[in-house]
């Protein structure tokens, strides 16, 4: 099993300031996440004048000349960027930079044409949010794509999500009938340490290849998207761990034993030990064995069937442990 691919989110923790922007970018590169993703949009294309967020998304929008500065910023690090547009003039500026590796499609933008159109076009790769999405519309936003540059991410923000509204099942249930790459975005509250952690492994575990994950400079100030954030030395302490998890499930999906399961095969499986003195040429009777663990690896309870009835050739007194060796082959 390969590694995850991890995906710093810094959605709106910059609150709309350059510089805090840039820090954030540093700190996903640092944390050793694969790529960290920026939510690009216009207020006046995303939302109406009377939405109840207009004036709070009006404080935090970045202007065109602050966008390029912090792609030129984030490509020189070795961390993949990924754009997540959120209107269709924000896909196109974003079009402009080469520095971009991949697009986000937000899952209200999965029904839209003018979109879609772009991203037929583009040799980007492509992750698309399917959260809260009905599956016809996934079906529906799939069939104009290449299944090879994209990837499924389940998972909902709800300011935070609750655990039990993970429902890690869509992850296999969309690999299987999608037949594509599918990851999981995670916004279980960060103040829950176990959580917020166990969460992305599980997804993994039923099969996610990509996790995407919140991060925040200070989450104690409470700011924006502050709610399934984690801290820098946190977000390094959970990349760390998420990329283990490959090496727990293991990659041999064949029963080959380790060294490790060999070393405790021979610690634990009982063996044959003569219960009686058996004399040079004597037959070996059922009365004449237990079986108890040894330093060797003997004649286990399986295979000891086929040397009943035979005669060893050493004499052997009780208590010692009965080999292969102390039978001649026939």
């Amino acid at each position: 099993m390969k590694n995850p691919y991890i995906i710093a989110e810094i959605a709106s923790a910059h609150e709309g300031v350059l510089p805090k922007l840039k820090k954030l970018i540093t700190k996903s590169y640092e944390s050793g996440a694969d790529a960290v993703k920026l939510q690009i949009f216009q207020r006046d294309k995303l939302l109406s004048k009377n939405h109840n967020l207009y004036k709070e998304f009006g404080e935090i929008e970045l202007s065109r000349s602050e966008w390029t500065e912090a792609i030129i910023y984030a490509s020189k690090y070795k961390i993949d960027l990924i754009i997540e547009p959120y209107d269709y003039e924000s896909l196109l500026f974003a079009e402009q930079f080469d520095e971009v590796f991949a697009y986000k499609v937000p899952t209200a933008s999965i029904e839209d044409d003018s979109i879609i159109k772009i991203l037929i076009d583009s040799k980007k790769m492509l992750f698309a949010g399917v959260g809260g999405a009905m599956l016809s519309e996934i079906e529906s936003f799939i069939s104009h794509l290449s299944k090879d540059s994209l990837t499924l991410l389940c998972g909902f923000q709800n300011f935070p999500t609750k655990v039990y509204d993970s429902k890690l099942y869509q992850i296999s249930f969309l690999r299987d009938k999608m037949n594509c790459r599918v990851g999981y975005a995670d916004h279980i509250d960060a103040d829950d340490y176990e959580m917020s952690r166990l969460v992305a492994c599980l997804a993994i575990g039923q099969g996610a290849e990509v996790i995407e994950k919140h991060i925040t400079d200070n989450r104690l100030l409470k700011g924006r998207d502050y709610y399934s954030s984690l801290n820098p030395d946190e977000f390094k302490s959970f990349v760390q761990l998420v990329k283990s998890i490959p090496k727990i499930i293991g990659e041999n999906y064949n029963w080959v034993l380790s060294d490790a399961e060999l070393k405790y095969r021979r610690f634990s499986k009982k063996f044959a030990v003569l219960e009686n003195d058996l004399k040079i040429g004597e037959k070996l009777k059922k009365d004449d064995l237990k079986f108890k663990r040894t330093n060797n690896l003997g004649i286990s309870e399986n295979e000891i069937i086929n040397f009943y009835g035979k005669s060893i050739n050493k004499s052997k007194l009780s208590g010692q442990e009965l080999l292969k060796s102390d039978f001649n082959e026939e």
